[in-house]
Formats: structure tokens, sequence, C-alpha cells
């Protein structure tokens, strides 16, 4: 181990000049080179006692007898600025507005309830005995399990725990949403457009591009690209959800409709829609004007989110492939377009199985031919088994047809019985294992 204090020195002009404070310089076992420190003392003695606290400390880290000193002043803390610090880490991140206030809501409250003073106040039993005490809904439990989760794994990362104390927490499991989403009819879509009135555009909008309600009102002229040889919406980071830039078309009714209410010589940063996205009571009344419950027989609600339910829905009955469909609704898992989105009471599922080729041989509906369904026929009474029509059929052995096809694909070997020819009933055995090793093999 090398340990030692020393004067800089260094040469200006020819002439040697000496620093008049003491560095420091050591290399513990196992370093590769050396570390120099600064102290800002002209005294030999009291450098070499720094020196040797700096390298003690050293070797107990090193030991695991002692705690790294970022740790150390990160305990120290109060747990509040390393609080402040996380949400406006977020908020140079650009995540939405909406998100980083409620994650300041959920740690406030934590940090107040559970009186967690410093990170060492930080345990699962103190969360969990605030949670236990909890009247609030399921969803609401894990929205600060996980705001809490974020915060540590971010303290985690950041060397400032060694370890996230909530990790070993799960999730409080049965979650039933409070209400569930329906989508829109494309006749009560139409309805809802008529009956309107100013916010027709915007529920035109919505249902032909699924904008959200956040993207609704920070909307800018800027944004709206009718010019373009196929009209988009430039939707900016800032104003997404996912914190990213997003170009959304436009359908040729929405931009329509939006160079109509375009005002004359406006600002490129006014707003599309100021003071105009509608809150429930407002989005109540223009339902109820087009006749659209808000709440149908099976309990599902309408509201201007279900709007975006009713977009996905267009697109799926459209036809839309499921990749464009979650593209187009700018999600990132597609189990949220698949499933949370879905309304399946729309899917024409009737219609789909009526549309399925018939089964039976004699109905008037008649069987597609060339399908898998098509070629089961039953087989005859005599012993001989129809060729398949692939070419290349070679006999290995009585009895047996073996299609040797590209592949050799030895699920076509059909073997049939000769039972028949003593008064029993023709069979067909629909592959012999070992007899499909021997032709493919010998």
């Amino acid at each position: 181990m090398k340990c030692h204090v020393f004067k800089r020195k260094r040469r200006k002009n020819g002439k040697l000049h000496v620093s008049p404070v003491y560095s420091g310089r050591y290399r513990l076992a196992g370093d590769v080179k050396d570390t120099e420190v600064a102290f800002e003392t002209t005294d030999k003695q009291v450098a070499e006692t720094n020196l040797r606290l700096i390298v003690n400390e050293k070797e107990r880290e090193r030991a695991g007898m002692l705690a790294p000193r970022n740790l150390r002043e990160a305990m120290r803390r109060p747990i509040t600025e390393h609080m402040e610090e996380f949400i406006r880490e977020l908020r140079v991140k650009r995540r939405a507005p909406r998100y980083v206030d409620g994650v300041h809501t959920h740690l406030a409250t934590l940090i107040t309830d559970c009186k967690w003073k410093t990170l060492g106040d930080v345990t699962a039993e103190s969360f969990c005995t605030w949670r236990r005490g909890q009247t609030n809904s399921v969803k609401t439990l894990n929205e600060y399990l996980g705001s809490a989760l974020h915060f540590l794994n971010w303290l985690e990362k950041g060397e400032k725990v060694s370890r996230n104390p909530l990790r070993s927490v799960d999730k409080i499991q049965g979650h039933t949403p409070t209400f569930e989403r329906r989508s829109l009819t494309l006749e009560q879509a139409k309805k809802l457009i008529e009956k309107g009135g100013p916010r027709a555009p915007l529920y035109l909008l919505v249902m032909t591009a699924g904008l959200r309600r956040e993207e609704l009102q920070q909307l800018e002229w800027r944004d709206v690209r009718l010019d373009a040889e196929c009209p988009f919406l430039a939707l900016r980071a800032a104003t997404t959800k996912n914190g990213k830039n997003a170009q959304q078309p436009l359908h040729p009714d929405a931009a329509e409709a939006l160079r109509e209410m375009r005002p004359i010589d406006v600002s490129p940063k006014a707003k599309v829609f100021p003071r105009m996205v509608p809150r429930m009571p407002r989005v109540r009344k223009d339902l109820a004007e087009a006749g659209i419950p808000v709440v149908d027989a099976e309990g599902k609600r309408m509201d201007l989110h279900a709007l975006r339910h009713t977009f996905q829905m267009l697109l799926t009955l459209n036809g839309s492939l499921p990749r464009v469909t979650m593209e187009l609704m700018r999600h990132s898992d597609m189990k949220l377009t698949t499933k949370t989105y879905t309304d399946a009471g729309k899917l024409p599922t009737a219609a789909t199985v009526n549309a399925l080729p018939s089964l039976l041989k004699n109905s008037k509906q008649g069987t597609p031919q060339g399908t898998p369904v098509g070629t089961l026929s039953p087989v005859s009474g005599r012993h001989e088994v129809s060729r398949s029509g692939t070419p290349n059929e070679n006999h290995d052995e009585p009895g047996m047809l073996i299609n040797t096809g590209f592949g050799r694909d030895a699920s076509r070997i059909v073997t049939a019985s000769h039972e028949s020819e003593n008064g029993a009933r023709c069979r067909v055995r629909t592959c012999d294992f070992l007899r499909v090793k021997q032709a493919l093999y010998h």
C-alpha cells in the first residue's frame, strides 16, 4: 500500500514553483493507479493525519465494515430534500405534468403519514402498516406503492440507498375498476356529432384521431398541419402521455372541420380548443341531446375518454391490423390495445361464426374446395386409399402411400387396413410411427 503527502511542484518560465499546501497520494491493495487528494493545510502533520483517516475509511468500506461515504451522507439528509430532487428530475425528463403532480402528492402523503424523516426510516413494515389502515380503493393504494417504488429505485440507481426497502412489498390483487367504459356504435357517433353544437369538431377529432383530454387542451394551431398532402397532427413531446413526439394522421372529415373553424390570421401558438374541452356535466348534456345513455344496461359508462375507445373500435371493425391500431392509439403494449380498449360486446362474433364453412356433406351452404374441411371425406368400403394431389408418390409396400414431395412430409402417410377382405369394415390408421421411421431413414 502506498500512502504519503507532498507539495505539488511545477515549472513556469524556467522557475520552479512549489505549492504552499499539501496534497496526499495513496494506492490500496488491488488498485491499478494512485488516488490523489488535496488538503487545504500547510501543516504536514495535519495533512498526514487527514490522509490516514481517508485511507482507513476506504479500507473499512472495502471490508464491508462501513457504508460508502455517499450512502452515509444521503442517510443524514432529510428525505424531503431527496423527494424534491426526484420531482425536479421527472420534470427535466418531460414527464406528463399530471403524472408528476400525482407522484409528488403520493410521496408527500407517505412521508407525513409514515413519519419518514430520513431514508433510514423507510421500511416495508411502516408502509404496510400505513396501507392496512387506509380505506382508499385498491387502484389508489397500488398507485401509492408505484410512486414509492419509482422514487426508491431512483435513489438506488444513484447509489443513495444500498437497496430499495420496499422491493419485497407486493401490489394488492383483485382490483376491480370503479366503472368500465364502452364505445359508441357508428350511428351513435354520428348522432353525437350532429347534436354536439360547437363541440362537434372536438368530438369528431377524438373519435377519428384518439386524442386524450390533456392533448386536446394543449393542442395549438402550429400542431395542425392541414396543408400537407396527407393532413396530420404534429403532437409535441411536452403534450403527449409518453413524452414522445408523434404524427397522428387526420381523417378527411376532421381535417375539413378544422379548416372551417380555424380563424383568419390566427397565432400559431393559439389553442385550437380554448376553454372548449368539456367536463363530464357538459358531456352528459350532449349525450342526452343525442339520445345516448351515459350508463348502458350492462353498467358501462360513456364519457369523453370513452370516445378514444370508440376510435379504437372503429379501427378494429374496419379491418385495421392490430399492430397498426396499436400505433395509431400510441400504446406501448399490445395488451392495452386488444384488451383494455376493445369493447368485446361490439365485436362481430356471431357473424364470424356464421361465416365458417359447413361441415355437413349435404348442406345447402356447400363446402369450399381446397380447404382443410373440404378434404375430409369418408373412405369407401373398399381398401383403396385416395392419392394425395402432390406428385412424386412412391409405393413402399402394399396398402401404403408415401408422399415424397418437398420435405417428405410424413403427415401424409396413410395406411389402409386390409381387414375388410375378411368381412370387417374398412378402417383408416392415420399414422404408424415405425413405418414412418423406416420410410424416412431407410
